[in-house]
């Protein structure tokens, strides 16, 4: 009796559930408040985003609006860390940008998922994402999760 090989699976074509990041109430609340930019149309989104990169600056967390406005709660990333930031997408897209991520070791840190299933997420390098983390959770924000089919 022959055994037939049994064909790999990657993990990659298994679909996952994704878990957004809460906004917390209570004593971080008023930090978060005021640690949002304001609502920012998409052609300041962009100019926004290079500004406060320069300044060392990089988004934790982003949001998109049924209106397409996005705000960010920005924080001063350790020297080392990759970051990306994926505002105001479809489901699809965000799912393409979430396995190219995974490949490159990058951990989701947030995730926005709009009234208009419009996605917004944040991924960081696995070195980084304790840090980064208690970043979040000290303005009031859950981390994202990816929970695998």
């Amino acid at each position: 009796m022959k055994c037939k090989p049994v064909e790999a699976i990657n993990i990659m074509n298994i679909p996952a559930t994704y878990v957004p990041s809460k906004l917390l109430t209570g004593e971080t609340e008023l930090l978060r408040k005021h640690s949002f930019t304001r609502w920012l149309s998409p052609d300041l989104t962009q100019a926004a985003a290079d500004f406060c990169r320069n300044l060392g600056l990089h988004p934790a967390y982003a949001e998109s609006s049924p209106e397409h406005l996005t705000r960010y709660l920005f924080w001063r990333t350790p020297q080392g860390a990759a970051i990306e930031v994926r505002s105001g997408r479809s489901k699809e897209k965000f799912e393409e940008f979430d396995q190219v991520n995974q490949k490159r070791n990058m951990l989701m840190l947030s995730l926005h998922i709009n009234e208009s299933d419009i996605y917004s997420a944040v991924w960081i390098s696995s070195d980084h994402f304790e840090t980064a983390k208690a970043v979040l959770l000290a303005h009031g924000v859950t981390c994202a999760e990816r929970k695998d089919a």
